[in-house]
């Protein structure tokens, strides 16, 4: 049953071509999606200054621990030696801890040797900015997600 023979063959025509410039069109605005770019994944932490004579300065988030503590460990290269004087070189000393932005309740102290110490600030509110005083140069870093953080400092003092 043809649909189009009660119609006017003038109508029909205009129907077809118009049928004809509408898939045309939607056929135009048909386009491949943009792919989004995936962005950068944030920092979990930023080191905004750091000493001189600190020449290594490791920052990673342990994958091992749940609770919120942050560990500093400072150790000096040469700490702990004899010089061909006879002194002994000091280890490295965390000397001072302060919180610029977020919080901690407790500071435990993990090791001592003569090479340096190692701490652990307990019950942290993140994100957590430190400036840390380790022999005399500063150490500032903010650590910005939940979780147990290393902090490892090497120095050459």
């Amino acid at each position: 049953m043809d649909i189009f023979k009660f119609i006017k063959p003038e109508a029909v025509k205009i129907f077809k071509s118009l049928s004809v410039v509408a898939m045309i069109c939607l056929s135009l605005s048909v386009h491949a999606q943009k792919k989004e770019r995936s962005e950068k994944p944030l920092k979990q932490f930023m080191i905004y200054e750091k000493g001189q004579y600190m020449t290594k300065v490791d920052v990673r988030k342990e994958l091992r621990g749940t609770e919120n503590t942050v560990q500093i460990d400072a150790l000096n290269v040469s700490g702990g030696s004899g010089l061909i004087r006879g002194e002994v070189l000091p280890g490295a000393e965390i000397s001072q801890v302060l919180a610029i932005i977020g919080n901690y309740n407790l500071t435990r102290q993990i090791s001592k040797s003569g090479r340096g110490e190692s701490i652990q600030l307990m019950d942290v509110v993140y994100p957590l900015r430190l400036r840390i005083t380790i022999s005399n140069q500063v150490l500032d870093v903010e650590m910005k997600e939940a979780g147990f953080w290393k902090i490892s400092v090497g120095m050459n003092q």
